[in-house]
């Protein structure tokens, strides 16, 4: 077999359907599940020029105007957005993964809609999911396969070009990954802009990671029957309860969830009050034992962490 058979046999993760010339003008509609490579995918549009909107969130690279519209289903609302930036662009566009659910209404009030479709491995999202939101990662599988089936029922009646594009094939085949999208968006590739757009394309970028991973706040207070106190809440996610974890001299000994009831954080106002925690110190602590109460997935050490049981009343 020679080498262009070969080739035409690797699969490199890009389908495009319902193909149509492009003729100068398009809106482009980046959609797909929450972490499936969106946030990469319209951060490629910004490396390609393309306007993606006047008011950025640039941890995620979303137009939060056009968000607002798509959340709240007001597409009379949307259709003079739509006017007020044909106006001025030829070629714009937006992210909003889920978008999805809505397109059939959606792209009867945008001009010569291009819809680029993310898609990723559900493990992956689910594990994204977790690293960031600390949420379960089998309990999320089968929600993400129904979304992955409302995703596809809602593409498949669309008559507007679409490009489905596998996240994982995109980091695998960076190059050939981005010529064929920016064809795709009607972007006309230079060697400045190549490198510019392969820098683009990497997994979670930093900003990204740090805005969609948790943060908390908290205190560890004092030794009371053995057990260790204080507080912890995910900052902004008080429904979040957070996971805490009692480390003595660099080994885990406890595990718990956050969410015990305290008058004091009641009557502060910090969040909705249930975020006290008790861990276990088991009988091997001793009073020069060193104690840490980390959040999370351990990344984070509660203040007031790093001294010998004996300073909290052991």
């Amino acid at each position: 077999m020679n080498k262009i058979a070969k080739e035409s046999l690797v699969n490199k993760g890009l389908a495009e359907i319902n193909p149509e010339p492009f003729s100068g003008e398009a809106t482009l509609v980046i959609v797909g599940l929450t972490r499936s490579g969106t946030s990469m995918m319209s951060s490629l549009m910004h490396a390609f020029g393309v306007f993606m909107g006047d008011r950025i969130d640039n941890a995620v690279f979303e137009d939060v105007e056009a968000a607002d519209y798509v959340d709240k289903g007001d597409f009379s609302g949307m259709k003079s957005f739509v006017a007020s930036r044909n106006a001025n662009h030829k070629v714009w566009g937006f992210k909003r993964p889920n978008a999805y659910k809505s397109l059939p209404d959606l792209v009867r009030v945008l001009r010569k809609p291009r819809i680029i479709v993310m898609f990723r491995d559900i493990l992956a999202i689910g594990m994204r999911n977790h690293v960031s939101m600390q949420m379960d990662i089998i309990p999320a599988l089968p929600r993400l396969v129904n979304e992955y089936g409302q995703l596809v029922k809602n593409i498949s009646g669309l008559k507007c070009p679409m490009l489905l594009v596998s996240y994982e094939k995109f980091l695998q085949f960076p190059m050939e990954s981005i010529e064929t999208t920016a064809a795709f968006c009607g972007v006309a590739l230079t060697d400045d802009l190549r490198a510019s757009a392969l820098e683009t394309v990497r997994n979670g970028p930093e900003t990204y990671l740090q805005s969609s991973r948790l943060r908390y706040v908290g205190h560890v207070d004092r030794i009371v029957h053995g057990k260790l106190r204080g507080w912890a809440m995910v900052v902004d996610q008080p429904k979040i309860k957070a996971k805490v974890h009692l480390v003595a001299d660099g080994k885990v000994l406890d595990s718990t969830a956050a969410n015990m009831r305290r008058a004091d954080l009641v009557d502060a106002g910090i969040g909705d009050g249930h975020h006290g925690f008790e861990l276990d110190l088991g009988g091997s602590i001793q009073p020069d034992s060193v104690i840490e109460v980390r959040a999370g997935n351990a990344e984070f050490v509660l203040p007031n962490s790093g001294k010998d049981a004996a300073s909290y009343g052991l």
